[in-house]
């Protein structure tokens, strides 16, 4: 029997696909200024990290990343631009969950903001109903790769960190559980995480 009760999965590019480059391209038509160009302005700066933590609130970010690109718009073309990141969800990743449910918890701990979760929260719904619980960035105000992030998780579940797993496509956060004591598992494809599981003596077909 594996040693491992429950798995910390990174929603981003694990369970959802998204890509930062379609904000750009959206912007990029509202304003005119180049998807390319504003890409290389942007910066996952402070300020970001602190709208991640939810120190600040939108209306602050939005005027930070505005001034930052030198650019104008209004906040519903913002938002529509900022919630443009999410895609599908990751082929075959759902019957993944809903086999592991079975034998092990399963919680998700990820990196976002009170504007993105608006979006992703009701469009994945469906996918996000096999988790016991989702810990949010901005709502635990603590984000990865800081200790305290994994930490609030850990407390959560009550259980030793060698009795835990955490998947992220993120090499940083992935050390950062490891520093921790999570087992650490970095994610480049479906079939590679199954693969790592089923080494680590969790059954996932």
């Amino acid at each position: 029997m594996s040693q491992y009760r429950a798995i910390i999965f990174d929603l981003g590019n694990v369970v959802i696909n998204f890509s930062f480059d379609n904000i750009f391209n959206h912007w990029a038509n509202v304003t005119g200024v180049s998807a390319h160009e504003l890409k290389r302005r942007f910066d996952y700066d402070e300020m970001f990290c602190r709208f991640e933590r939810g120190e600040i609130d939108s209306t602050r970010f939005r005027k930070h990343v505005l001034a930052r690109l030198r650019i104008e718009m209004s906040n519903a073309e913002f938002d529509e631009g900022w919630n443009t990141i999410y895609l599908d969800v990751v082929p075959g990743i759902e019957r993944i969950l809903r086999n592991l449910r079975r034998s092990v918890r399963l919680i998700a701990l990820t990196n976002t903001n009170e504007l993105h979760a608006q979006t992703w929260k009701s469009r994945y719904a469906s996918v996000l109903q096999h988790f016991e619980k989702v810990f949010c960035s901005h709502e635990i105000k603590s984000r990865k790769p800081e200790p305290r992030a994994y930490e609030i998780v850990l407390s959560y579940l009550n259980l030793n960190p060698h009795e835990v797993i955490f998947l992220d496509d993120n090499p940083e956060f992935v050390s950062a559980a490891s520093r921790v004591h999570i087992t650490g598992i970095l994610v480049g494809s479906l079939e590679q995480l199954i693969n790592e599981l089923n080494r680590h003596g969790i059954c996932s077909p």
